[in-house]
């Protein structure tokens, strides 16, 4: 990413942050054990990371790669190669856009917020991480030529923040299908996550990462003020 757009996106991250942070409102904050589960996830992607860049997981991501291209049948592959196309910048951007519009008629503005925080942290997330890392991409066969680079897997990262946040404001307007969005939203990700592996452009650290580290952050954006279940 050139350096003006990185600086936009940062800026509008850090006004939206400082907005929701400093927003007064009547709902109550979640009760603080439901920190444990993103607390856990951010250890998880923090810890692959350390391991990443020391360099000391490259046998056992090599091989795990390896058994993922041998063994997915083509008919899962063509699927997955379609599936992959869902956690792409210019779909996420498009979706998101239309539920925080969506959100914003209907006058919610901190479920607008939240989605709107989650979709930009994640792609800034994505950004300053493969800076970095700068890990290299996998060539283990023939894939598509990608400049960026491979770890943490922005498809992945990017679909497990907007799908994360998604789920907390369908499940806050819908509460009773509630287990029906968390299933959807899951099996989104799961599709995106191993397409990138069996498309052979991210390693499994990479997706595992930003699995972990996507979910993480619409859960800790929606204990802000300005992000939390409206009254």
């Amino acid at each position: 990413m050139q350096p003006l757009p990185l600086l936009l996106l940062s800026t509008a991250v850090a006004l939206g942050l400082l907005y929701a942070s400093r927003m007064s409102t009547t709902s109550a904050p979640p009760p603080r054990h439901l920190l444990l589960g993103p607390l856990a996830l951010l250890m998880i992607a923090a810890t692959l990371t350390a391991l990443v860049s020391n360099d000391a997981i490259a046998g056992a991501d090599r091989a795990l790669l390896l058994q993922v291209g041998q063994h997915t049948p083509s008919a899962l592959s063509q699927l997955l190669a379609f599936a992959t196309h869902t956690g792409s910048a210019p779909f996420l951007t498009i979706l998101i856009s239309c539920w925080v519009i969506g959100m914003l008629v209907r006058r919610d503005l901190a479920n607008a917020l939240l989605l709107a925080l989650s979709g930009l942290g994640g792609a800034l997330l994505v950004v300053i991480s493969k800076l970095l890392i700068a890990r290299p991409r996998p060539e283990l066969w023939d894939t598509a030529a990608l400049s960026t680079y491979s770890f943490p897997s922005g498809h992945t990262l990017g679909t497990a923040a907007c799908a994360g946040a998604l789920v907390i404001v369908l499940a806050r307007r819908h509460p009773q299908q509630r287990s029906l969005w968390v299933t959807l939203g899951l099996s989104w990700l799961l599709l995106v996550g191993l397409s990138r592996l069996t498309l052979g452009v991210h390693w499994p650290s990479d997706v595992l990462a930003g699995a972990c580290a996507g979910l993480a952050l619409p859960l800790l954006l929606s204990r802000l003020p300005g992000c939390r279940q409206p009254a």
